[in-house]
């Protein structure tokens, strides 16, 4: 704790100085005894501490409020600052950027303020939506315990609720999922739901491939979801090597038929350009007649041209929704020749 102030410390000094002296004579003249004496010592030197103490209390509190209102002043101060700079800069031939600088500066805090507020309340949105997709989830397929994450790399809640709802609906004998992981286990549990059907979920890695299939199995899965690793391969359209691109090894996909669902979350984006188109050239012919195609992440342009390249190359294909999800998902299905496409 500081010393008080010259101005305080004399009159305590005094003080003090008194109430021992009286001290001194009362024990001197026998009024009081030793005991009793030494007792009022001690109260005398406790009141001049404590006097000491709210002395500096006192000064510290008004030290605080002075600070308090420098800073409100320099807070309020600073508009105002501002504007008679830019007034004064106004006045001055050949300096008309620096107001509009000056200007820009404050105009660039409230642009940021504004994007800011913006992304925060879009965020908090999208979260608040995806919360509701994977409560959904999990209140209609009960599923195990500690069930793996979504988003970020994973599907997210509400392209499964999507998913979950063609299962529901449709009640497919095989649905085949480009990529695996987390979505893979949520898949298996509708099925599971459903009373029936299987999911293929074709990997290209094989670290990955078998981290999936530990996660399948410890939800007791196995029997419904198998995780098939197919490594990436030249393929092209032609199948001469022309316009090569990688994608799954088709061989390992043959005995695939009677797909009544295709969903299209793979192989990821930095494997090369459309990385996702094969899958309708290769998987379309080995589809049901009433098959759905889901593609995933069509916020990005490579899959909103994959799913323009695939209508318009396949003319039994249709797009029926272009669902504004979190990441995007386009939704096609097979339909007749005399069928309107778009």
């Amino acid at each position: 704790m500081r010393l008080p102030p010259a101005r305080y410390v004399v009159p305590l000094a005094a003080a003090t100085a008194a109430g021992l002296g009286l001290t001194g004579l009362l024990w001197a003249s026998g009024t009081v005894d030793a005991a009793v004496a030494l007792q009022l010592v001690v109260s005398v030197l406790t009141a001049a501490a404590v006097a000491a103490a709210a002395v500096s209390v006192r000064r510290q509190g008004i030290q605080l409020r002075r600070l308090r209102d420098d800073l409100a002043d320099l807070a309020t101060g600073q508009s105002a600052l501002l504007d008679r700079v830019e007034t004064g800069l106004d006045t001055l031939g050949g300096l008309s950027e620096l107001p509009k600088s000056l200007r820009g500066v404050r105009a660039d805090q409230k642009d940021r303020f504004e994007r800011l507020t913006a992304h925060v309340t879009a965020q908090g949105r999208a979260d608040y939506e995806q919360q509701v997709a994977w409560q959904e989830l999990r209140d209609y397929l009960k599923p195990g315990p500690f069930m793996p994450a979504l988003r970020d790399w994973a599907a997210s809640p509400d392209i499964l609720r999507l998913l979950v709802e063609q299962i529901r609906d449709r009640a497919p004998k095989l649905v085949v999922e480009c990529g695996s992981g987390a979505s893979s286990v949520w898949l298996g549990y509708a099925l599971r739901r459903a009373g029936s059907g299987r999911l293929v979920a074709i990997e290209h890695d094989e670290r990955y491939a078998a981290l999936s299939r530990d996660l399948v199995a410890a939800h007791g899965l196995s029997d419904i979801v198998e995780v098939r690793l197919a490594p990436l391969r030249d393929w092209s359209p032609q199948g001469d090597g022309t316009d090569a691109q990688r994608w799954y090894d088709v061989d390992a996909l043959a005995d695939l038929k009677g797909i009544d669902l295709l969903f299209v979350d793979g192989p990821p984006a930095r494997t090369g350009p459309q990385a996702r188109y094969p899958a309708v050239p290769v998987l379309l012919p080995r589809c049901s007649t009433d098959a759905v195609v889901v593609i995933d992440d069509t916020i990005r342009t490579d899959e909103q041209e994959i799913g323009d390249r695939w209508v318009a190359e396949h003319p039994d294909l249709r797009r029926v929704r272009r669902v504004a999800l979190e990441k995007g998902a386009d939704v096609f299905t097979l339909s007749s020749p005399e069928d309107p496409t778009d």
